[in-house]
């Protein structure tokens, strides 16, 4: 078994964590000081969205020198002093990598659109315009075509599936599949553990001659050409082979955004030199309303299905068994927080706790984001005009051509925008709650809740978090077989089957008391998130109520 096996993740997004020079953006610093935190809630294993140097267009997602730390995060020393604080906690560090693209600002790039004969300029890819205009009507996911103009060919373009200052590389160029490997390599050589390999299943593309059929849109998103195609798992398994052959017990985290059970199974197949595991952004049991065509379906409002849910993690649980572990999470930086997006009765703090023990107790890997251990909400932005991110940028401008009014664009992007999940950790209840004496770089009205006082409060999201995260680590949670149950609608239930124990996890989704038979045995309430009773093998749990039990063999 490998140490990543039972990873409990912990994702830090570090311009929000926590800031020590008081310029209002978190660094490095401020992830040493809290790792004493991280180790106290019961996670092993922390996640940075990335540090490298970057012109900061996608929030560090444009890389431009991926071998130094950016500066507003701090330098090598804070990193080496991270990492080495971390392992004396017993603690990994996993960096985030993205592999589709750089920054426009990345020597490679500019040399290739700078000097004609440029070695890099293999590096990316090009295609000559058609008809005075773009090679295709592939679309941008920011927008737009996939296509900008070399600025010193008029007749060139560059490919680009996110911002046009993220040029994508071109993973057919052994030299890039190279170079690719020598980083991650330079990262392990100083202490990384890791790495998420952000949008790994773009580095292929299809032939860039064919146009999308998709209609209505001049640039529709079609990732039919550049989502999921054969010869990701090529270029993966030779990225896969040299970092394993380099250092075996490197973690490789895959981020799939798009990808089901079956495209989950074929990237983690071991033999095949495939990731450890893959996370995707659609197992959240969410379904939404479409009543309103006008609305663009990433912010349309949206509801927790239970059947849904479980449709989706009997999915999983069925096709992963016996090759990868799956990965449970309510959600990360490219989306809400789980409390402002499901339409739950989130004033009620059994309900944090209830997603907490239905999600992270499956078979599978919690993943974490930074503050939903303290039942943080996303923040609450004033008017649409603070909001600054491309995705809505692009909803404002739609949204006001088709005649809706500010207030109801402000109400979708407060409830699902991405930015509002990215405000600073809530640690205290002062100005900015312990996160920085100046205003932090991302800034919009808050909750009241924070660590100090959750974690003497013996009631909280933070001590449920705490004890739910120590029973993960039981032997059934961990290692366990996993069994959906026939249950009430309203209840979502599940067994656990290890070697030395049995686990059983019952939850009520409803605002009624629900019952539910327990199977033969002389189980033990392990957690609830309130009073529970158990009556001649029946247990019964008031409106969002849950309870775990175990039962030694």
């Amino acid at each position: 078994m490998n140490w990543y096996d039972k990873a409990i993740v912990y994702q830090i997004y570090p311009k929000s964590f926590q800031d020590t020079n008081d310029d209002g953006i978190g660094d490095l610093k401020g992830v040493i000081s809290r790792l004493d935190y991280v180790k106290e809630m019961g996670f092993n294993t922390i996640w940075l969205n990335p540090i490298f140097v970057s012109p900061q267009v996608d929030n560090g997602y444009d890389v431009s020198n991926y071998f130094a730390i950016d500066p507003i995060l701090g330098d090598m020393d804070d990193f080496t002093e991270m990492v080495q604080k971390a392992h004396h906690l017993g603690l990994h560090i996993i960096l985030d990598l993205p592999i589709n693209h750089t920054s426009d600002q990345h020597p490679w790039f500019k040399d290739a659109i700078s000097n004609p004969n440029s070695i890099f300029k293999d590096y990316y890819i090009w295609h000559q315009a058609k008809n005075g205009d773009v090679p295709n009507n592939w679309g941008s996911f920011f927008g737009g075509s996939v296509w900008e103009k070399n600025p010193n060919n008029p007749d060139e373009y560059y490919f680009h599936l996110f911002d046009k200052k993220m040029p994508d590389l071109n993973w057919q160029n052994p030299e890039v599949q190279k170079s690719i490997a020598d980083i991650a390599k330079f990262w392990i050589s100083k202490g990384a553990d890791g790495f998420r390999l952000d949008a790994f299943i773009h580095i292929a593309k299809a032939n860039l001659d064919q146009n999308s059929l998709i209609s209505g849109e001049k640039y529709p998103q079609d990732d039919t050409f550049y989502a999921k195609l054969p010869k990701v798992k090529d270029y993966l398994a030779n990225f896969v082979k040299e970092i394993k052959d380099y250092k075996p017990e490197t973690f490789l985290f895959g981020e799939a955004s798009s990808a089901n059970a079956l495209n989950a199974a074929e990237y983690t197949r071991q033999n095949e030199y495939g990731c450890d595991v893959v996370v995707n952004s659609g197992n959240y049991g969410e379904v939404y309303d479409d009543s309103n065509p006008d609305i663009p379906g990433f912010f349309q409002d949206r509801k927790l299905s239970l059947d849904y849910l479980k449709k989706t993690y009997v999915t999983w649980e069925s096709v992963l068994a016996g090759v990868s572990l799956p990965t449970l999470t309510w959600g990360n930086h490219d989306i809400s927080r789980v409390l402002d997006r499901l339409n739950l009765p989130v004033e009620n703090a059994d309900v944090a706790k209830l997603l907490a023990m239905l999600m992270f107790l499956q078979r599978g890997m919690p993943v974490v984001y930074y503050g939903e251990e303290i039942g943080m909400h996303g923040l609450k932005y004033s008017k649409v005009a603070d909001f600054t991110d491309q995705r809505a940028v692009d909803l404002i401008k739609n949204l006001r051509e088709k005649s809706f009014d500010d207030e109801t664009i402000l109400e979708l992007l407060n409830n699902q925008d991405e930015m509002t999940a990215r405000g600073p950790m809530q640690w205290n209840n002062s100005a900015y709650h312990g996160f920085s004496k100046a205003k932090p770089w991302n800034w919009g009205q808050t909750q009241s809740v924070d660590v100090d006082s959750e974690l003497k409060n013996q009631d909280s999201v933070a001590t449920f978090y705490k004890n739910l995260l120590c029973l993960k680590k039981h032997d059934c949670f961990t290692n366990g077989d996993y069994q959906l149950l026939i249950t009430d609608r309203d209840i979502y239930a599940y067994l656990r089957q290890g070697q030395e124990s049995e686990g059983l996890v019952v939850t009520n989704f409803s605002s009624e008391s629900k019952k539910f038979t327990l199977p033969a045995g002389k189980w033990r309430r392990a957690l609830a998130n309130q009073a529970t009773r158990v009556s001649n093998g029946v247990i019964t749990l008031n409106p969002w109520g849950c309870c775990a039990l175990e039962l030694k063999k």
